[in-house]
């Protein structure tokens, strides 16, 4: 799951320079100490930036559903879509928004951040995603993003960039994307699926009671949830081989 990582803090990174943050809550626009932050609901937060589009433009924005949060998230690109697609079948995120403040450092840097989208887990604790392909991150990038993870780690907010490097990642969530619909929702695990390792056919084919095309069904809507391990930087197939995701 994108949330099992964390972007890595450099240890000669020192806290991060006193700022002021930005956000706009019920149409109201904010700015507050970086220090008074733990308790504001950016899960809630309007956008700080618009999405405009115009004829010609590069990226793609649109909105994406969130099934599991029963609402609307916005996208400025592809790779941001992807991210939402994984941030949507993560069991541990309760809520999302996207770009819900400005991070205005305190140092002589012109610019601010706005960071891609803020995360509450079901524990309590909050992550912030910023999205970027792995071959966009120039050092430029790497600097915003180790400043970030400085901003976050000194509030104990979880930080992680989904730099992913291969289009069939994104192909094989579209194609999962289906089979979160509550008609394949498992909502008892069958004993079958438990510790298994194995191939997306042996699985059905041990699920199996004479309609293998739900079983199949069933298996995919196990592997979007997470209940299920694949490769998805591989295109999946029947010879994929999936595993029993260990929780506890």
């Amino acid at each position: 799951m994108l949330l099992d990582s964390s972007w890595q803090v450099p240890r000669d990174t020192c806290d991060a320079a006193p700022c002021r943050v930005e956000y706009e809550l019920h149409a109201v626009r904010y700015e507050v100490d970086a220090a008074d932050v733990a308790d504001i609901p950016f899960e809630h937060c309007d956008p700080v930036r618009a999405f405009p589009a115009w004829p010609g433009k590069r990226h793609y924005s649109g909105l994406l559903w969130l099934e599991s949060l029963g609402k609307h998230v916005g996208f400025e690109s592809f790779t941001e879509r992807t991210c939402l697609m994984e941030l949507d079948r993560d069991p541990e995120v309760t809520a999302v928004s996207s770009q819900p403040m400005w991070i205005r450092w305190g140092d002589d840097s012109p610019r601010g951040h706005a960071p891609d989208y803020f995360a509450r887990l079901r524990d309590g604790r909050a992550a912030v995603i910023d999205v970027r392909p792995l071959q966009l991150i120039d050092d430029d990038a790497r600097r915003q993003f180790d400043r970030t993870a400085a901003f976050c780690r000194d509030r104990d907010w979880k930080y992680v960039v989904f730099a992913p490097d291969a289009q069939v990642h994104d192909a094989n969530l579209r194609f999962l994307l289906r089979y979160r619909d509550a008609q394949w929702r498992a909502t008892d695990v069958p004993e079958q699926v438990r510790g298994f390792r194995g191939t997306i056919r042996e699985l059905a084919g041990r699920l199996s009671d004479g309609d293998e095309v739900d079983h199949l069904a069933l298996c995919f809507a196990l592997i979007w949830s997470g209940v299920l391990i694949a490769d998805l930087d591989t295109p999946l197939s029947l010879r994929t081989h999936v595993r029993w995701r260990e929780t506890g």
